[in-house]
């Protein structure tokens, strides 16, 4: 899982799957780094009001304040979750109301904001999905339902921004004004450009300006042309496929490459901003099922080492 030379490692579905201590020159690999452990902490977040009941979670990010925004489906929630008691005499039950699509909370549990949902403006997604905070405390939103082709931009506290692409069917991978069932998205502060894994209906990453949403340039696997030609079931024992099942998470290192996990291909591939191939590694790749290679996070010390 050695990712050399680059000088980062990833967590695959909350699992720590290398370090990469890394040194150029003669002194070789500097010593590994205690991995760090990750554990359940039953007391967050804090009780919230309404008797708020959650769905399936879609997206988690966390901003410069280390705030954590959580992204879930009200929409999902079955028929007995739902109950709300009120205009019913006497109330069916005390509990549950579905709780607004995007949570945040601080690093104690407390929920500071809370909204979402359709409203004046803009199209809200059929299926909640990624999530990015950048580095304005504007929060972005993916969505991959089979009518999501877009993307929106709120303020932390829920004010619609701007909104790219319309609802609906797209051009596929070669379209430029709409994406294709997005999965999620990461913002360069460097050249202030969105990365978009684009995602469940397309397999493509896709940069646009983070103001005017101008088309900047896009890539498939290898950094071949986008293609959406079907590639059939995946097969562990076949040569690795030359395009994306689904890009299902993008970052951004400080040392400035790209990471993409490829979910149903089970691996991780690299590449510079510009979209040329680097590196890949495959992560459990016998998995046959949704994939291995989900989701992913780089650490946030200052030498990034996991």
């Amino acid at each position: 899982m050695n990712l050399r030379p680059l000088r980062h490692a990833a967590v695959v579905a909350g699992i720590l799957v290398a370090p990469l201590a890394w040194k150029a020159g003669p002194e070789a690999q500097a010593p590994a780094a205690t991995v760090p452990i990750f554990e359940y902490d039953p007391t967050f977040p804090k009780p919230m009001r309404e008797n708020w009941a959650i769905g399936p979670i879609g997206g988690m990010a966390v901003d410069r304040q280390d705030h954590l925004y959580v992204v879930q489906r009200p929409g999902a929630l079955a028929s007995n979750e739902r109950f709300t008691g009120s205009g019913d005499t006497p109330p069916k039950a005390d509990c549950c109301v579905p709780a607004p699509p995007v949570l945040e909370f601080d690093q104690g549990g407390t929920l500071i904001h809370s909204w979402g949902g359709p409203g004046q403006g803009y199209d809200w997604p059929q299926t909640e999905h990624g999530v990015f905070v950048d580095a304005k405390d504007n929060v972005w939103l993916a969505g991959s339902g089979q009518n999501d082709s877009h993307l929106l931009k709120f303020t932390r506290e829920g004010k619609f921004l701007q909104q790219f692409g319309k609802p609906g069917p797209n051009g596929g991978s070669a379209d430029t004004r709409n994406l294709g069932q997005p999965a999620n998205l990461t913002i360069d502060p460097v050249s202030n450009e969105i990365y978009v894994a684009d995602g469940y209906r397309n397999r493509r990453v896709i940069v646009l300006d983070a103001d005017t949403f101008a088309f900047k340039r896009m890539w498939g696997a290898y950094g071949n042309k986008p293609d959406n030609t079907p590639l059939g079931a995946y097969n562990p024992d076949a040569p690795p496929a030359q395009q994306f099942r689904l890009p299902h998470n993008i970052a951004i290192s400080r040392d400035g490459f790209v990471y993409v996990a490829d979910r149903p291909n089970n691996r991780i591939q690299v590449f510079r901003k510009d979209g040329t191939y680097v590196k890949e590694t495959f992560v459990s790749k016998r998995t046959l099922l949704q994939g291995a290679a989900s989701g992913f996070a780089l650490s946030t010390d200052p030498q990034q080492r996991w």
